[in-house]
């Protein structure tokens, strides 16, 4: 059966439903072990996707929407969402075989990731347009939410929080090379920049060509303005260009890229390990500290993760809407 013809989409009779894009980043089967998945693959795990599983596995749609999606879905997207209505912020479809999660306004996948961590990974994500909005929806397999919502409390914190960095780093560079060689630990990175310029082109290259089809990806950076552009000794015209460079890359490999106003570089790997540099721009020399504290590096991760589903609205990419840049 093809989902993309069922379910949720089986009520905008009459839309043009166009999908661009349809992946996940773990494919199961019938047999799938989800213990042996649980602990060999799965790295981060939110408290709040505790509760959440079991609302879904006990059906409450109703409070899960008001504890887990509601609570998330900040007043720029909200505002963006009634101005460009009408567009359907949240929808969630039922039936015997799925769960559905669709949007117009945010991006579900993204809130999938807060919510769920690397659970999300199991959840199939498609990517469209119904009559020129963008939309994003998460399908999930109701055989998945029953079999994984009594596994899950089974499952040990302390895989994530074994430490990752056992050798000494004195540079952003040794750090990036000893990430990419221990791909296989890495579920999600949280990388924030202030400044894109070739060299930060380079590295982010490097790092999704190794890491993306297996890692979720999130680049945090400051969007190209004249002020910027003096912060990182550049001027705009190339300060856009290669913020332009960027997004057309991460777009490629289902990178998701942040406008945040971040003032320094850093790099958090699984939500539990953290590497800062109090610079601007990326060198591979440019010294480094590495934060020890769990909670304050969980903390930090939720508010980065937080801070990009807020500036990720789908409004941009509508066929109707889109942003122009002018490079003079």
């Amino acid at each position: 059966m093809d989902i993309t013809q069922c379910g949720s989409m089986g009520i905008f009779r009459g839309s043009q439903i166009k999908v661009d894009k349809k992946y996940m980043r773990h494919y199961t089967t019938d047999t799938w072990n989800y213990t042996e998945f649980l602990d060999r693959n799965v790295k981060v795990v939110p408290f709040e996707a505790f509760t959440a599983l079991y609302k879904l596995y006990n059906n409450d749609i109703k409070s899960f929407i008001e504890t887990h999606i509601d609570v998330h879905i900040c007043t720029p997207i909200i505002s963006l969402c009634r101005e460009h209505g009408p567009r359907i912020k949240c929808l969630i479809y039922t039936s015997d075989k799925y769960l559905e999660i669709y949007s117009e306004c945010f991006d579900v996948e993204l809130l999938s990731s807060i919510i769920f961590g690397d659970l999300s990974n199991l959840f199939t994500f498609e990517i469209g347009y119904r009559d020129g909005r963008r939309f994003k929806r998460a399908i999930i397999p109701k055989k998945l939410i029953l079999q994984l919502a009594p596994e899950i409390s089974k499952w040990n914190r302390n895989n994530s929080e074994s430490e990752f960095f056992t050798t000494p780093l004195k540079t952003f560079g040794n750090m990036i090379r000893y990430v990419l060689e221990k791909g296989n630990e890495v579920t999600e990175l949280i990388f924030h920049i202030p400044c894109l310029d070739d060299k930060a082109i380079d590295l982010l290259y490097e790092m999704v060509k190794s890491l993306a089809n297996k890692s979720r990806i999130y680049i945090l950076t400051t969007p190209p303005t004249l002020d910027n552009a003096k912060r990182c000794q550049s001027n705009y015209k190339g300060t856009l260009i290669a913020y332009l460079e960027a997004y057309e890359l991460l777009s490629r490999y289902n990178v998701t890229i942040c406008n945040i106003d971040t003032m320094h570089v850093g790099l958090i790997v699984n939500r539990m390990h953290y590497v800062v540099s109090y610079e601007y721009s990326y060198r591979d020399d440019i010294d480094v500290s590495i934060v020890k504290d769990k909670s304050y590096i969980e903390a930090m991760a939720q508010s980065f993760l937080r801070e990009c589903f807020c500036s990720t609205s789908l409004i941009k990419d509508d066929y109707r809407y889109g942003h122009i840049y002018k490079i003079e």
